[in-house]
């Protein structure tokens, strides 16, 4: 029975849904299972009010927390491509709205930046705890990281922070300038994903170097412009 909740966390995450954190999403569903699921979801409309709550809750700064650091979860066989892409007009995309939460978005950023700075501080490293910026804050938001920081050695960490309120399983948002910018910088690009961040123990793990190489990607939408009549 654990499996099918499991199943139906995964048609729910490849929905853009939010999904119990309790049952780990589980790819390799049926078909039947992921239609029975939509059908669900259709006549069942209110679940979506609390879903909207869940994504768009104001988020303030926050250090009264523990942190969680683990490993990335390497078995989240989500399904890419058209298959995986709602085509039923019926809800949001929850994953990206909840990245469109600056509040949240900041809020985990902070909460990054004052752990790089306590990691170095605890290296004896103050003279780098001091160097450690929110660039994404103090100097703009298109550089493609958030937080300018260094390892104990002296080596800079370019840290693009990716924060949820849901599970380790929940998919993230990137942008192709981040893309970009982690390609070019991969030696020392490292994307962090916070997430349970509404909890007492918030999670954390890393990706370093391009996210190309560390993620499956699958596009959510396109820049457009009309194309030049062909004659």
């Amino acid at each position: 029975m654990e499996r099918k909740f499991q199943n139906v966390s995964a048609v729910l995450r490849d929905e853009r849904c939010i999904f119990v954190d309790g049952y780990k999403p589980l790819g390799n569903y049926q078909q039947a299972l992921a239609d029975e699921v939509r059908t669900q979801l259709r006549s069942r409309r209110d679940i979506f009010g609390f879903m909207d709550a869940a994504v768009d809750a104001p988020a303030a700064t926050r250090l009264d927390f523990s942190w969680n650091v683990t490993d990335p979860p390497l078995d989240a066989q989500i399904q890419l491509g058209p298959h995986s892409v709602p085509e039923h007009g019926f809800h949001t995309d929850y994953v990206a709205r909840e990245a469109e939460n600056r509040q949240l978005g900041h809020a985990g950023e902070v909460a990054v930046l004052e752990l790089e700075r306590g990691r170095l501080r605890d290296a004896g490293r103050n003279d780098l705890a001091d160097r450690v910026r929110h660039v994404s804050e103090e100097d703009g938001d298109g550089l493609g990281y958030d937080i300018l920081s260094f390892d104990a050695s002296g080596e800079r960490r370019l840290i693009e922070v990716k924060t949820t309120r849901r599970s380790i399983h929940w998919p993230m948002v990137v942008s192709r300038n981040e893309i970009r910018v982690s390609e070019r910088r991969a030696d020392e690009y490292v994307l962090a994903r916070v997430f349970a961040f509404a909890s007492m123990k918030v999670g954390l793990y890393e990706l370093p170097g391009a996210v190309s190489a560390t993620c499956d990607l699958d596009p959510l939408s396109y820049l457009a412009l009309p194309k030049p009549a062909v004659h």
